[in-house]
């Protein structure tokens, strides 16, 4: 009697089990799924983003472009003690102006993240590159997300400058040539886009989607740190090109060098130049006008197509900087 006994209770509690598994495991009803997006869309109500500064900063070598963001961070008045500003500093221009011009601030962060090989005839590893480029931007993210807590007291990113897209482009495109399509063995043999070596041109337009997905991935961090309320930075030089590897270069304009369809991500771009005047003789520069033009602004209107000079020097004169306010002064 008291076997069958516990016999039953064991049946009733697997069965009672059995029950609470199936309710758990029970297909969300419509109800359902609309219930918890109108919680989502209650909560999405409310939220704004917290920066709004994703902006491209194009130009020449030595237009003051990393000049602007250091100065803008030197001078932000919303700064705290704990900010940082992170540099992924791909061609070392960070490093060397950090060093000159604010070596006493130690809260600026120069990431270097190229990957060296050892026993190769490249010095670079460009999938180990471009892998920890992207582990120290979701180190990034994982930090400004801790940030937001109130009782947070730890360090905090201020800002994320990328020095040099334009080599973070040369990244994906090894990638994509090495890596997804198997077309080169390593970055030199990347390097011959007319298949004239050993390594094959890139056979179908469409194979350049792998390049693209491989750049963007920087992009979709890059605006997610943005909604946490991190300022991100681009740096870039000028190509000019209308994006065609072949002859036809006639009409080409200077442009951003990077991916062509970064214009459509990044809400604002500024185009960084230098103004030259030389002396009567037409050989020496005597006066050099640094200045910085709004191409693209979707934050404010009024800023669209402004220019503001940023530097001068003058033979026989002391320098005259005055970075750009708009980066820290609440006008984007």
């Amino acid at each position: 009697m008291m076997a069958g006994f516990g016999q039953t209770a064991e049946q009733q509690k697997l069965a009672k089990e059995e029950k609470k598994k199936a309710e758990e495991t029970k297909p969300e009803t419509q109800e359902d799924m609309f219930a918890s997006l109108q919680k989502e869309a209650n909560v999405l109500r409310e939220l704004r983003p917290r920066s709004h500064q994703f902006i491209a900063i194009a130009g020449h070598e030595g237009t003051s472009k990393t000049g602007i963001v250091f100065d803008a961070y030197a001078k932000d008045p919303q700064r705290v003690e704990q900010d940082q500003l992170w540099v992924l500093d791909y061609d070392s221009g960070s490093m060397m102006l950090h060093d000159a011009h604010y070596g006493e601030d130690r809260s600026v962060v120069n990431w270097d993240p190229w990957v060296m090989q050892l026993g190769e005839r490249t010095a670079n590893d460009y999938p180990g590159t471009h892998k920890r480029t992207l582990d120290i931007c979701k180190y990034a993210v994982h930090i400004a997300e801790k940030q937001l807590d109130p009782e947070y007291n730890g360090e905090r990113v201020w800002g994320l400058l990328v020095c040099g897209i334009d080599l973070w482009d040369q990244v994906c495109i090894n990638n994509m040539r090495i890596t997804d399509l198997g077309l080169a063995k390593d970055g030199i043999d990347a390097a011959d886009n007319r298949g004239s070596g050993k390594g094959e041109r890139v056979g179908h337009q469409w194979d350049w989607a792998m390049r693209k997905t491989r750049f963007h991935q920087l992009t979709a961090i890059c605006r997610k740190l943005v909604k946490l309320g991190v300022r991100v930075y681009w740096e870039t030089h000028l190509r000019k090109t209308n994006y065609s590897y072949g002859d036809n270069e006639t009409n080409a304009k200077w442009r951003p060098d990077w991916e062509k369809s970064s214009s459509n991500y990044v809400p604002t771009i500024l185009i960084c130049e230098r103004h030259d005047e030389y002396d009567e003789d037409g050989k020496e520069v005597i006066r050099s006008e640094y200045v910085v033009t709004f191409e693209k602004c979707k934050t404010n209107a009024e800023l669209q197509g402004q220019r503001r000079t940023t530097f001068i020097t003058k033979t026989g004169d002391k320098p005259e900087w005055r970075g750009l306010p708009e980066l820290y002064d609440g006008s984007l």
